[in-house]
């Protein structure tokens, strides 16, 4: 006899209720080095400041250790760095609420670490920042 697929409503069956249920990830990657492999050194206070933002877009969020990646400059050339990935699962009013915001900090962190490129993932697309927006003064 084959197994059959069986629906199953896991959110009833573990006693989660409906409305505090999030299918939406985003995912910020916060990077170590800038645009010329210069490590910029100030990874954990944006690892921070991330962290703070996307708790408010999904009520907590988790920081997954430093890991390895590559990211190719205009020229091709590889720039090895460690970025760190910060994730939360979305609320969708407070993900809404809080977009200037979300759009105001990866456009800083482009610039003020010197990036060629920032990236993130939403709803499982990916998506390369590589103009920032201009300091805006207060």
């Amino acid at each position: 006899m084959e197994d059959e697929d069986v629906a199953i409503d896991i959110g009833a069956a573990i006693g989660a209720i409906a409305s505090n249920i999030s299918t939406q990830v985003l995912r910020l990657y916060i990077p170590n080095k800038d645009r010329h492999s210069k490590e910029f050194g100030t990874q954990r206070k944006w690892v921070l400041e991330a962290a703070s933002l996307l708790s408010e877009i999904g009520g907590g969020c988790t920081i997954m250790p430093p890991v390895e990646g590559i990211w190719l400059d205009e020229q091709g050339i590889a720039i090895w760095e460690n970025p760190v990935v910060v994730y939360t699962y979305v609320k969708p009013k407070s993900f809404l609420d809080n977009l200037p915001r979300l759009r105001e900090f990866l456009h800083r962190l482009g610039r003020e670490t010197d990036q060629g490129e920032i990236a993130i993932e939403y709803d499982e697309q990916f998506f390369r920042i590589v103009q920032y927006d201009t300091e805006v003064s207060l």
